[in-house]
């Protein structure tokens, strides 16, 4: 090997060296004067001490602590009596989780039963009736009858709409009533024997509002065209019966409809009156 390759090796190695060299003895000075005081640091302490007086305080701190040292007694305070604990009060310290949701569900628990108790109460509270449903006065015998003959544009028909009743005149012949006797009963037929049929207006096949007709003298149903003579007597069309009808009570010189006790109307086929048709159809 030359001295050129050995020089060219031995030069970097020898830096290398030095920098740890260098290196480990700033750690070891660094270490060494961590935590120490300089020497000038301690020169300028001591000369500062030298001549500092030193206060009153300071000599009863130092005599103190000797007599501590020796064992002399050092006034030592009397410990305070603890207080006697008193439950507090719950209402101060709030509601706790537990307790609201008592309080919540015996709340709710007590608004339903409310709420509850009162519907019924409400159900079966009797309450006032009046119109429709009910025993409905229309008016005077006199005035009825009046009502009746004046009828237009169909002459004998009356209608009252407080009662959703037409009330017709029954003939009072002996054949009629008799036939009548055979076919109703009750309340109707005890309206009739005083002169009336009290007819509700709804049509029994759908419901509808059944209007009489001025040149047949019939009851006629726009909707599917149920036909109906002027005591509500099944004639022709798609209704399982006649007109159904209210008791009529006279009370005194009054005429009263009860609308709450309705009566199926008779049969097909019947025909107490034998009124044929009068005229053209309406409908």
């Amino acid at each position: 090997m030359s001295s050129g390759t050995v020089i060219a090796i031995a030069i970097p190695v020898l830096v290398a060296l030095a920098a740890v060299v260098g290196f480990t003895s700033l750690r070891r000075r660094d270490a060494q004067g961590l935590g120490h005081l300089s020497r000038e640091t301690k020169k300028r302490d001591a000369g500062s001490l030298a001549g500092a007086p030193i206060s009153d305080e300071a000599k009863e701190l130092e005599r103190s602590v000797a007599l501590a040292r020796v064992g002399g007694e050092i006034s030592v305070p009397e410990p305070a009596q603890p207080e006697v604990w008193s439950p507090p009060d719950p209402e101060e310290v709030g509601v706790t989780r537990r307790q609201f949701l008592n309080r919540a569900s015996i709340t709710l628990m007590t608004m339903g039963l409310s709420a509850f108790g009162a519907a019924n109460i409400a159900f079966l509270w009797p309450r006032p009736t009046g119109g429709f449903g009910s025993k409905v006065k229309i008016g005077t015998i006199a005035s009825v009858n009046d009502v009746i003959a004046s009828s237009s544009p169909a002459t004998n028909f009356s209608y009252f709409s407080e009662a959703q009743t037409y009330l017709q005149p029954f003939p009072m012949d002996d054949a009629t009533q008799q036939a009548a006797e055979a076919v109703y009963s009750g309340t109707v037929l005890e309206g009739i024997k005083m002169g009336y049929v009290a007819l509700w207006q709804k049509c029994p096949h759908l419901g509808c509002k059944v209007p009489s007709c001025a040149t047949s003298q019939w009851f006629e149903c726009p909707c599917h065209g149920s036909q109906y003579n002027r005591v509500g007597e099944k004639k022709a069309g798609p209704a399982p019966r006649g007109m159904d009808r209210f008791p009529v009570i006279i009370d005194g010189d009054k005429v009263i409809i009860d609308t709450g006790s309705p009566s199926q109307g008779p049969p097909i086929g019947t025909d107490t009156t034998g009124q044929g048709l009068e005229g053209p159809h309406c409908a």
